[in-house]
């Protein structure tokens, strides 16, 4: 069964028709129906990839959007924007080989994120970064977010978007 059936098609094209704030919230919601996925966090990429900001998120609280980050020559950065794969951190010790702020997530109460590049024309534009328990990520999840990402590539599609 795909995970789009025709009520979530009807909240996208209604998403779309408004505008990227109402989009993260059905992008958010997909995400975090995903079983042990607690947070999806959406990043983009500045257009001259000097650095890269935090769009929207299903938990503004812990995660407020503007948050910026330079692209320098860290695990992650090398990885996302670089290589263009996803990082797959679904303990504490696959997190902390990428993710610096390991620790601040862990005392959070996340044992595993996982950061999947949105690449449109051949360049990373944004980030589907996702938060939740240890062990998470399993081939079946993976292949759940596998479906919903083109579809979260809408957000990095509207004009300004990954502007700071």
């Amino acid at each position: 069964m795909s995970p789009i059936d025709p009520a979530i098609a009807g909240k996208l094209s209604a998403a779309l028709a408004t505008g990227p704030v109402q989009l993260f919230a059905v992008l958010s919601e997909l995400f975090t129906a995903i079983p042990g996925v607690r947070t999806a966090t959406f990043i983009a990429t500045a257009p001259d990839r000097s650095v890269t900001h935090r769009i929207g998120t299903s938990n503004p609280v812990d995660f407020p959007v503007g948050n910026v980050d330079p692209v320098d020559d860290s695990p992650w950065n090398r990885r996302i924007l670089g290589e263009m794969r996803p990082v797959i951190g679904d303990s504490v010790a696959a997190m902390a080989a990428f993710i610096p702020e390991t620790a601040g997530l862990v005392a959070m109460g996340y044992g595993a994120c996982s950061c999947f590049p949105i690449v449109i024309g051949g360049e990373t534009r944004g980030v589907v970064a996702l938060l939740g328990d240890a062990g998470i990520f399993t081939p079946a999840v993976l292949a759940t977010v596998d479906t919903l990402l083109p579809i979260a590539a809408l957000i990095f599609t509207f004009k300004g978007i990954s502007e700071r």
